[in-house]
């Protein structure tokens, strides 16, 4: 099995400094407003749409980039960015920011794949209220598997990558994800959730986070024109006679090719 790299960004809040957050770089700049922008123009985005799911809440940038959370956050919750043109981009809040943030959202290419960008709730609804992020659940579940048929737009080459990019997970109750805190279930825990390519498990997901990256292997696409992705949440390891499953949220799946 491959290691996958997670990278979980844990936001210090600074007085008068906006934090830049641009997926896998983060940078302070100066700033007195909500902020998107275009990660190499440094231009600002309007019309950029602003989600904080759970909290039935949306709003959309102006024509300076700017915006407003008009809803109080006392706990981990996830904020969406979308903008026709650019990748999706999520990333989790765990309270309302004291200072401006300023996020740099980068410009898709002909190859990159999106996915999705709604929230997707995989489960059987049936959680503890210690579960990891089970405050932030916003939907009710789809069944325990999430599965996409997606043509491919071109022939990979063989210098060339391909990266199944997850902009944000919760509600995973794994070993894993009690020993760092983020869930609060004491009696039991439940196996990871599992990413399949075209009927492969390519990686398991053991632990809550934003914007995670798993390379896929390339003998797993070469020559097709179809790439499945596919992704089953994990059950409950405690539970010997019903089948348990854990229930997770995830939003932003995009596949990109470089």
């Amino acid at each position: 099995m491959k290691k996958i790299l997670i990278i979980i960004f844990i936001i210090i809040i600074q007085p008068a400094v906006a934090k830049t957050i641009t997926g896998e770089i983060k940078k302070e700049t100066q700033s007195n407003t909500n902020t998107i922008y275009d990660l190499y123009s440094n231009r600002p985005i309007e019309g950029a749409k602003v989600k904080l799911p759970s909290k039935h809440f949306e709003t959309v940038t102006d024509n300076n980039g700017t915006f407003q959370l008009g809803t109080r956050i006392n706990s981990p919750t996830i904020m969406s960015v979308e903008k026709s043109g650019y990748k999706p981009f999520s990333l989790t809040l765990n309270s309302t920011p004291n200072t401006p943030i300023s996020i740099g959202i980068e410009k898709t290419t002909p190859q990159d794949i999106i996915i999705e960008t709604d929230m997707i709730h995989l489960g059987d609804n049936s959680f503890s209220e210690n579960s990891a992020n089970a405050y932030d659940f916003s939907l009710k579940s789809t069944g325990a598997f999430y599965s996409r048929d997606l043509p491919v737009k071109k022939h990979i080459k063989d210098d060339e990558n391909i990266f199944l990019v997850i902009g944000s997970i919760i509600g995973i109750d794994t070993i894993q994800s009690q020993k760092m805190g983020q869930s609060k279930v004491r009696t039991s825990y439940s196996s990871p959730p599992e990413i399949f390519c075209n009927g492969s498990k390519i990686a398991e997901i053991k632990i809550n986070g934003d914007n995670q990256r798993i390379n896929i292997p390339k003998s797993l696409i070469l020559g097709k024109e179809l790439i499945n992705i596919t992704v089953k949440t994990g059950r409950n390891l405690y539970k010997t006679s019903a089948v348990d499953y854990d229930d997770i949220e995830f939003t932003n799946l995009l596949l990109e090719i470089k």
